[in-house]
């Protein structure tokens, strides 16, 4: 029998501890076994979309096919393992649409789609046609799917970082890429806040005086790593370090501790710019 590498031995690993998603569920049934990827295949399945999975440290996939009553169309069941919880809370806060729901750890259904993370894992449940039917399959194959997930994580800690007043909570999300923060805060393609697997950040929406304002908040590998991550930033948002207006609004920037630090963007007056670094800088939310 042939000896596996190291690293197909991690993948193999990786694959065969993935939650399998049950063979039915509220009338539908799988129509195969569960296709497995891991981050060199995920292309073959999600061409296209696969960027943002690993740049949440996608290490494996498993997806499974489900047919229903004959009109009702498939419903398809991913179970994604991520790098570590963190990731999966990052990556479950980086598409969630709808309504909120109890499953996992943190869910949201709409659009046909249930999305939540639980642990290591990032679940997405979907069905090809809306209905009622469909609806009460999606949820029931996501609750057996999170009941077989015997883990739970923490989100990361950075998040209490984020004042409470005036956040929009559906807006907050967890990243540790760069296209990632783009996505939501758009600062520019050269990275000026130096975002990145050692310097991972938060970033929400928060109701202020006159509008709303970005806040992004980011914790660097080291103090030297901050500095620099500061000044990149006042260089191409502020005006000599102190509050800048550009065309999408108020500028600021602070240092909550020597290696993390905030980041206010687009706020409708420098007052709010200010106020929501003041807030930032009261600390970790209770």
């Amino acid at each position: 029998m042939p000896m596996l590498s190291v690293g197909a031995l991690m993948i193999a690993t990786a694959l065969s501890a993935l939650p399998t998603p049950p063979d039915e569920a509220a009338g539908w049934k799988a129509v195969a076994r569960a296709d497995r990827y891991d981050a060199r295949t995920i292309f073959q399945y999600i061409d296209g979309h696969g960027e943002v999975y690993l740049a949440y440290g996608m290490t494996a996939c498993h997806a499974r096919r489900y047919a229903g009553p004959k009109g009702e169309g498939d419903v398809v069941v991913d179970v994604f393992e991520m790098a570590s919880a963190a990731d999966a809370f990052g990556v479950f806060t980086h598409s969630r649409e709808g309504e909120a729901m109890d499953v996992g750890q943190g869910a949201a259904f709409g659009y046909g789609t249930l999305a939540f993370w639980k642990g290591r894992y990032f679940v997405s449940v979907y069905a090809e046609r809306e209905s009622e039917r469909s609806r009460a399959a999606v949820l029931a194959l996501g609750r057996a799917v999170a009941a077989s997930i015997g883990e739970t994580g923490e989100p990361p800690a950075l998040v209490g970082r984020l004042p409470r007043a005036g956040l929009d909570g559906t807006s907050l999300v967890s990243l540790r890429h760069p296209r990632i923060l783009e996505a939501h805060v758009p600062v520019g393609p050269d990275n000026p806040l130096g975002v990145g697997p050692q310097a991972p950040a938060v970033a929400a929406r928060y109701r202020t005086g006159g509008g709303t304002a970005d806040l992004v908040v980011v914790e660097y590998e080291d103090a030297a790593a901050a500095e620099a991550a500061g000044a990149g930033f006042a260089q191409a948002f502020l005006d000599g370090g102190r509050p800048a207006h550009r065309d999408d609004g108020w500028c600021a920037e602070a240092a909550l501790t020597p290696k993390v630090r905030a980041f206010v963007l687009r706020a409708p007056s420098r007052e709010a710019a200010l106020g929501l670094l003041a807030e930032a800088m009261k600390g970790a939310l209770p």
